[in-house]
């Protein structure tokens, strides 16, 4: 059975072939997943997507009711 540090060299091998022509340094599986991962760029995104969901029925923390409660009893003054 193969090692674990031997499947992300493998997995990691193969990611590099699909995104350069040049031959992977020779560094560790884990070493040559940060140099593929350095120059991703990252977009923000919202994990509440859902082809199943309407953005009418997600609330957000800061949309529930208990918070709108909160809000309200911070904004008003103290006795």
């Amino acid at each position: 059975m193969a090692r674990r540090d031997d499947l992300i060299k493998a997995e990691a091998l193969e990611l590099w072939k699909q995104m350069h022509d040049e031959p992977p340094p020779e560094v560790s599986g884990g070493e040559l997943l940060e140099l593929i991962c350095r120059d991703l760029v990252v977009r923000a995104y919202d994990r509440v997507q859902s082809p199943f969901l309407r953005p009418t029925m997600i609330l957000r923390p800061e949309e529930w009711p208990e918070a709108a409660k909160v809000r309200q009893l911070s904004s008003e003054p103290s006795r």
